[in-house]
């Protein structure tokens, strides 16, 4: 049995070692290769500004999944309904659809002759080319993973402790941000951190709803297209250190966070 369960873990170990092996090593070349340009990248003010758009895109889509995806991951962890699996299966269909998919699905939505277009061409709001188009594109891709943790970390609280607090005569939304809250902030964050990574590295929907954007007198590109152009235009090694770039400030930005996270925790 114990020859039997060593060489289980050993199995184990090296599979596991083969996986995080096959996840880091392009990473490292990217970082080997790219590291000298990192700097001058930084310094670049296109890129600079690339960067700044995709932010505020990838933070608008971190905060609607928040606001709208709170309640709804609620509803699915502590209710049983008809059609939940309906609701469901919608919820995570943004995983399975092709990206280019929903960016044509956005702009067909959202043009001058179907759908709610019309309306929003009545009243100047226009979403192709612009940064609204560009946060409904990549909320639409990334909402999902904020909905999924909401939703895990609200099944792992004890109903019961809904229960009591009701009993005691507190109202159901005072009970939710009373004691569902507090447990799950720290879920609530990570759901937003994954949501915004998603949305910062998305480029399919972008190249269909916005591949460039109209940001005051200029247009700018989000930064996955920005690097994307810059290997059509440049070449491989102009995109890899600009590519470099961003997944050093990405990677900074996780770590800061969860940093931050776990200094609350203590």
């Amino acid at each position: 049995m114990k020859k039997e369960i060593n060489f289980f873990i050993i199995l184990t170990i090296i599979f596991s070692l083969f996986f995080l092996l096959f996840f880091a090593y392009p990473l490292v070349v990217l970082i080997i290769v790219g590291s000298k340009g990192i700097i001058s990248s930084l310094e670049n003010e296109s890129f600079l500004t690339a960067i700044y758009i995709t932010f505020i895109i990838s933070t608008s889509a971190a905060i609607s999944a928040v606001i709208f995806g709170l309640p709804l991951g609620y509803i699915i962890a502590r209710y049983n309904f008809r059609f939940k699996e309906v609701i469901e299966t919608l919820i995570d269909i943004p995983i399975v659809i092709p990206h280019i998919i929903v960016g044509v699905m956005i702009v067909l939505a959202f043009s001058s002759q179907y759908g709610l277009g019309p309306i929003f061409h009545k009243y100047g709001i226009n979403v192709i080319d612009t940064i609204l188009g560009a946060a409904l594109a990549v909320s639409y891709l990334s909402s999902t993973y904020t909905i999924r943790v909401v939703e895990s970390s609200i099944k792992a609280i004890d109903p019961e402790l809904e229960l009591i607090s009701r009993s005691l005569g507190a109202s159901q939304m005072r009970t939710f941000f009373s004691v569902i809250l507090p447990n799950i902030w720290r879920s609530v964050i990570n759901g937003a951190l994954l949501t915004w990574a998603r949305a910062t590295s998305e480029a399919g929907a972008l190249f269909i709803v916005a591949y460039y954007v109209i940001f005051g007198k200029t247009t700018v590109y989000p930064s996955p297209v920005f690097i994307y152009e810059s290997y059509v235009g440049l070449g491989l090694i102009e995109a890899v250190k600009f590519s470099a770039a961003l997944v050093v400030i990405i990677v900074s930005a996780f770590i800061l966070f969860r940093v931050i996270i776990n200094l609350r925790r203590h």
